[in-house]
């Protein structure tokens, strides 16, 4: 993406020359320095974007930032805690299930007593964590059975190894349910520490 700034503003933009001088013609690598130069082309560039698994990220103008035309983007973090899920008018959305005696005979889906819940980012990042572990684990999980049932011994590199897991998850969940914003949450994600 091009933008023309002339007078210390831009004046066009463009996501190409051809764009921005469509009766010039140019050489396949663009024009020379000169004639960006000369006529106020400048790259633009991104303004910062969070992580998009955390925040939501919307594009915004492009704007002079210290006389560098720059792409804004507003990055609004995502709820981090389960919330009760409401319509428009601020009511109680509850789940469905199908009635076949409603609506005179002919079925409808109907509310339950259960409320609908909107779920947060800890949910989620719990459900990652937990499954995490669980693939880890599942291909010993048949020690564990054997155990149970013929009582066999499960060789002590795997027990160690499965309680670290364990141990590893426990310690995620809780630094999950412990973090205070989106940063922190995502601080905990980016430091998983699981076994090898």
């Amino acid at each position: 993406m091009f933008a023309i700034v002339q007078d210390g503003a831009i004046t066009r933009t463009g996501s190409s020359f051809r764009q921005l001088f469509p009766n010039t013609s140019f050489p396949a690598n663009g024009p020379n320095s000169d004639f960006r130069s000369k006529n106020g082309v400048m790259e633009v560039v991104n303004a910062e974007q969070k992580d998009r698994k955390y925040y939501y990220v919307t594009q915004g103008d492009i704007t002079l930032v210290e006389g560098v035309p720059t792409q804004q983007f507003t990055n609004t973090a995502m709820r981090l805690e389960d919330e009760d899920a409401k319509d428009s008018d601020g009511n109680q959305l509850y789940v469905q299930v199908f009635d076949a005696s409603a609506n005179g005979g002919e079925g409808a889906m109907v509310n339950t007593s259960e409320k609908l819940i909107t779920r947060g980012l800890k949910y989620t990042m719990n459900a990652q964590v937990k499954s995490q572990a669980n693939s880890a684990l599942a291909p010993t999980d048949w020690m564990v059975i054997r155990k149970a049932e013929r009582d066999v011994a499960i060789p002590s590199a795997t027990a160690t190894y499965r309680a670290a897991v364990i141990t590893e998850c426990a310690r995620l969940e809780t630094a999950i349910a412990g973090a205070a914003n989106v940063d922190a949450l995502q601080a905990v994600m980016q430091a998983q520490n699981w076994p090898e």
